[in-house]
């Protein structure tokens, strides 16, 4: 599983800059997506998620994590 840099749109519509891929100083097995909100925010702009998490499904309902195919993208490229 990959992700490539560029812009994405959150399923709940903010869109972001992903930067590339990183790993959690803490656990070298553990391969993050850094990325930056295309909107203004209060406090340090960089944000990080597992990249298992970024590339997961979401039901829009409730925002629960479901299986691949089984709801919409958690993040989808533009």
């Amino acid at each position: 599983m990959t992700v490539e840099p560029g812009t994405y749109e959150h399923w709940k519509g903010s869109c972001y800059l992903v930067l590339g891929l990183g790993h959690d100083a803490n656990d070298e097995a553990r391969t993050t997506v850094v990325y930056l909100p295309l909107y203004p925010v209060d406090g340090p702009p960089f944000a990080v998620r597992t990249l298992e998490d970024f590339a997961g499904w979401v039901d829009p309902a409730t925002g629960a994590r479901t299986v691949a195919g089984d709801g919409v993208p958690r993040f989808r490229r533009l």
